[in-house]
């Protein structure tokens, strides 16, 4: 599995496609992060909130954030789940652009973990 940088965008929020190839049937799908969750919106993005950007982010040098996230998604009775795990990146990658796959090497112990929310329930090994 791969982690990909999140770019901060201006309004302090982050946004990733967690499907290769988005359909329109796919918008208001739920991807859990942590202990909430959030809708594919119509461009096929989830909208990662600017406090999880501060918290687990580094600041690039043209001055905006990037987190690490991994995703998983598993067919469910009701549809696509989708969970997201996000990470802070080591200072190595703070000028990757957004989308750019993380060298495994290269993520902190710092991750948003199923003890920080308790229905977050998966983790990679």
């Amino acid at each position: 599995m791969s982690s990909f940088i999140v770019r901060e965008r201006n309004d302090g929020r982050g946004g990733i496609r967690p499907f290769n190839h988005y359909t329109p049937r796919m918008k208001g799908s739920i991807v859990k992060i942590g202990t909430r969750e959030y809708k594919v919106t119509s461009d096929g993005r989830v909208n990662i909130p600017a406090s999880l950007m501060k918290q687990y982010g580094i600041k690039g040098d043209d001055g905006r954030l990037r987190i690490g996230i991994l995703f998983k998604s598993e067919e469910g009775t009701k549809g696509r789940y989708v969970y997201a795990q996000i990470m802070k990146p080591d200072e190595s990658v703070k000028n990757y652009e957004q989308g750019r796959v993380i060298p495994k090497p290269y993520i902190t112990s710092n991750r948003l973990r199923p003890s920080d929310a308790p229905d977050y329930n998966w983790s990679p090994v």
